[in-house]
């Protein structure tokens, strides 16, 4: 088992002609650094030239030197209950065009430097630094953004993004599924319709036979009509022949012959009659009619029917794909959501009970915001020393807004935890707070003149 190093204090703080500061020199005598004066007398800037000297440029503010000098400078003496000492310098130069350059260096008590100074202090300060009560004012978003960065692999914002996007998609495929579910569901079949139609056509052919039958028949009657019309006629003929052989002798052999050519052409009148035998019977074509009439509507009953039941089951069928798709989406949020808890669970909170809601933090499975200030405290403690766990020491502004008992809340943690915690205030009439007036610890320049 790889043994842990030592953690780093800082032992003091010089700070000349930065910010506000003309010249602080402090040595910490306990775990609690209270620096207090009115306003506007440099005790923000101490604590801005201690990061500016520690965490990089990027923690230089802009106009760093004092006006009037040319040049400010930072040392901090860091060291550990071994023994081991480091020095820091920062120097930063005021350009003439008003722009400003600056300089780091690392060394031992052997004088060794470092080639890559803030390499080594980005190794004791981490990455991030966080002020514990600015933590605690910050809004439950931020305060979320932050406690993310101790869990590793997990894509927050990706996964949010992503549930989002199922959570609408599944919204949508929901709305679309229960519509096809509702016009499937109100579509009504008619249990009583004819599962086979009717041969509409044979019926219309049969009607068409029918139809040439009676023609056939009405054709019958009107040539037998005309044969009788002519019998009856040959008939008038042969007696008026017969009535005028009386009065026409010399014509009776002529009208014999006449009668008698008629006389044979009524028999073969007579015999193609009989010939003809009966009338054959007519179709009753209404009622061959009715049928027709009832097969279509039996046949439009069994299309309406089929219809009917193939647009149920494709409604059905559709809203069936979209569940499916809405049960997809629900396992892919689920299986994120998951996957974001195993890794938390992996995860190396700063305090026990410390969990992710939605968006939230979690403590004991309740929102942060309902937690107490002391829980709070000890919360915002514990997670800027989990960001920062080699260099022991916290810097906040915000000390002004604690009451009595939150403040003995904050010394308690620092004994604690033993920590340096360097506390800005206002007017604070505690003995042993560090008084800033006009950019100098009040006292040390009398003390500096004796």
């Amino acid at each position: 088992m790889t043994e842990q190093p030592s953690p780093l204090k800082i032992l003091s703080l010089d700070v000349e002609n930065v910010l506000r500061v003309r010249a602080v020199r402090i040595t910490p005598t306990g775990n609690v650094l209270e620096l207090t004066g009115r306003n506007r007398q440099g005790k923000s800037s101490v604590i801005d030239a201690l990061w500016a000297a520690l965490g990089g440029e990027k923690k230089i503010p802009a106009d760093p030197v004092h006006d009037g000098a040319k040049m400010g400078n930072i040392v901090v003496d860091i060291g550990d209950a071994t023994g081991l000492k480091y020095r820091v310098t920062r120097r930063i130069k005021k350009k003439d065009d008003g722009d400003w350059s600056t300089s780091l260096t690392i060394e031992n008590e052997d004088g060794f430097r470092s080639d890559k100074p803030q390499q080594i202090l980005n190794t004791l300060i981490g990455a991030l630094s966080c002020d514990p009560l600015d933590f605690i004012n910050k809004g439950p978003k931020e305060q979320f953004d932050l406690l993310k960065t101790f869990v590793s692999g997990v894509d927050f914002d990706a996964i949010a993004k992503a549930n989002v996007a199922d959570f609408d998609a599944r919204t949508v495929v929901n709305r679309d599924a229960k519509a096809l579910r509702t016009r499937a569901n109100a579509i009504v079949l008619d249990e009583t319709a004819p599962t086979e139609p009717v041969d509409e056509a044979a019926l219309v052919r049969e009607l068409a036979e029918a139809a040439d039958k009676n023609g056939a028949v009405q054709r019958f009657r009107s040539d037998q009509a005309a044969r009788r019309q002519r019998a009856a006629e040959r008939d008038a003929a042969a007696e008026a022949a017969r009535q005028r052989i009386g009065q026409l002798l010399a014509e009776i052999e002529k009208l014999t012959k006449q009668a008698d050519e008629d006389d044979t052409a009524a028999a073969e009148i007579r015999f193609e009659i009989s010939e003809a035998g009966d009338e054959p019977p007519t179709v009753d074509t209404q009622e061959l009619q009715a049928r027709i009439t009832a097969a279509r509507e039996t046949n439009a009953k069994v299309a309406a029917a089929g219809r009917a039941r193939t647009e149920k089951e494709r409604l059905a069928s559709e809203a069936a794909a979209l569940e499916a798709k809405s049960e997809a989406l629900s396992k892919a949020i689920a299986a994120r959501e998951t996957e974001k808890q195993e890794a938390i669970a992996r995860a190396e909170m700063p305090v026990p009970g410390l969990s992710f809601g939605d968006g939230v933090i979690l403590l004991d499975g309740h929102p942060l915001a309902q937690a107490s200030q002391a829980q709070k405290l000890s919360l915002a403690v514990a997670i800027a020393m989990k960001l920062q766990p080699r260099l022991r020491f916290l810097t906040t502004k915000h000390a002004a807004l604690l009451d009595d008992e939150s403040w003995a809340a904050l010394v308690r943690l620092a004994d604690e935890q033993d920590l340096l915690v360097i506390a800005e205030t206002v007017n604070s009439n505690r003995p042993t707070a560090v008084v800033i007036e006009d950019g100098h610890v009040r006292g040390a320049e009398q003390q500096a003149a004796e």
